[in-house]
């Protein structure tokens, strides 16, 4: 659960582009026609050997082949929706699923940001819109969102609301 400091409301949630599940479907369509395929010439290669043998084979490895195809497409899809980017009036949060029991949270605090960098590389890119956004910090560390959609409306909500953070930073004093 994602505990918020006094005052913190949340800005904007980002989710990766459509287009990274898009691409795994398709993958997953295609990975699903390949036992068609051989179940079509398999009765050619298996014309000598017994079909009580044979069948059950078949049978079995194909429920095996089909289990692991859905477990992966679970998986990836565990991936892609639980990949998030909540940014606050005060900080970036980046949450990262990575595997079933590996979470990764990190967080940037917006005063600390100093460029915002877009990247959109290709065409399919360019016209889905969608792409990579490179943040900056003081301590020149770099926090990078791969496949944002709304690129330029995110960029500017965390320009806005760095500048906000940094105004209302009080200065350090010394004695």
């Amino acid at each position: 659960m994602l505990k918020l400091y006094d005052n913190e409301k949340i800005v904007l949630i980002i989710h990766k582009h459509w287009f990274v599940m898009a691409r795994t479907i398709a993958t997953f369509a295609a990975l699903v026609f390949i036992p068609p395929v051989i179940l079509t010439f398999l009765p050619l290669a298996t014309e000598q050997f017994d079909i009580r043998i044979v069948e059950p084979a078949t049978n079995f490895f194909l429920s095996l082949y089909i289990m692991v195809l859905f477990i992966f497409l679970f998986l990836l899809w565990m991936d892609y929706y639980l990949d998030m980017w909540i940014i606050t009036t005060s900080r970036i949060i980046d949450a990262e699923q990575h595997g079933l029991f590996n979470r990764e949270i990190s967080e940037i605090p917006l005063q600390h940001v100093q460029d915002v960098t877009i990247e959109i590389k290709g065409f399919i890119e360019t016209f889905l819109k969608f792409g990579r956004i490179r943040i900056q910090t003081a301590g020149e560390r770099e926090f990078t969102i791969n496949f944002v959609p709304h690129l330029y409306e995110a960029k500017e909500v965390i320009i806005k609301y760095a500048h906000e953070a940094q105004k209302t930073q009080l200065p350090v004093t010394s004695n």
